[in-house]
């Protein structure tokens, strides 16, 4: 355990330099995190030449990911690199989350702890299903936030788009909040999370990204290329000790930009 109790780990947000009212928004809506934030410039996926990042090694040909998907991949894949080299890992953010005030106090007690986790995800996609393990040599548990998710697969089982359920922004963010980690096999979307130099140098060993079939919610599965990084996550760390908070201290607002 580290001795310096205050201890956190560098945040770097994710923000593209011609986006500069997300990040004033970012700002105002974080406004105890803007004197630990690392803006880190974001890759514009239009700018990109596929071939190069195949030369690079990003991605292999079968590779799919439209455009965005490709800036949001090689902006992750730049600050994996820097968790790689760093003394203990970074937390990553995208700059259209909301983090909860408990967030400066309960990381910093996560990250001293004695466990240190490949990846702690602070906040995820809740349109999408989580897969737990809730002790090891037991089955796998999938849970979905009953909220509404649109025209999708979703509506058509068990009417999880039917609820509607939306966040409370002013409730959630007026209450505290000490949230559980909780084994996780599969979760979506990147808004807000740990990495460690180890969990790093295991997601940086799985390049190039190659175009794979995800398995999600039984046997329906989504090909990686139209979410991205988001959802190919499921295949990346499948040999990873990966966490989520429960209840999570960030969620994304899902601004497309």
């Amino acid at each position: 355990m580290r001795s310096d109790e205050d201890f956190m780990l560098p945040i770097y947000l994710i923000n593209l330099p011609r986006q500069t009212e997300r990040l004033e928004n970012f700002k105002i809506n974080n406004a105890f995190l803007k004197e630990h934030i690392n803006v880190f410039p974001a890759y514009e996926g239009i700018r990109l030449a596929r071939r190069q990042l195949i030369v690079d090694g990003l991605i292999t040909e079968k590779n799919l990911y439209k455009a965005r998907a490709l800036g949001i991949l090689k902006s992750h894949y730049e600050l994996w690199k820097i968790a790689a080299d760093s003394e203990h890992g970074i937390t990553i953010m995208e700059d259209d989350v909301i983090i909860h005030p408990d967030f400066i106090k309960e990381s910093q007690k996560i990250t001293n702890s004695d466990h240190q986790h490949d990846i702690i995800a602070w906040g995820y996609n809740i349109d999408w299903p989580i897969r737990l393990q809730n002790a090891k040599g037991l089955p796998s548990s999938l849970i979905s936030y009953l909220i509404q998710v649109g025209k999708t697969e979703f509506v058509a089982i068990n009417q999880i788009g039917a609820y509607g359920d939306k966040i409370d922004k002013k409730v959630y963010l007026s209450q505290s909040i000490t949230p559980d980690l909780i084994a996780c096999k599969m979760f979506a979307g990147l808004p807000c999370y740990s990495v460690t130099p180890k969990g790093a140098k295991a997601l940086l060993e799985q390049f190039p990204i190659d175009c794979y079939n995800i398995q999600f919610y039984g046997a329906l599965s989504a090909i990686n290329y139209e979410y991205g990084i988001d959802i190919t996550l499921e295949h990346l760390t499948r040999n990873m000790d990966v966490v989520l908070a429960s209840p999570f201290l960030a969620y994304s607002e899902n601004i497309k930009g």
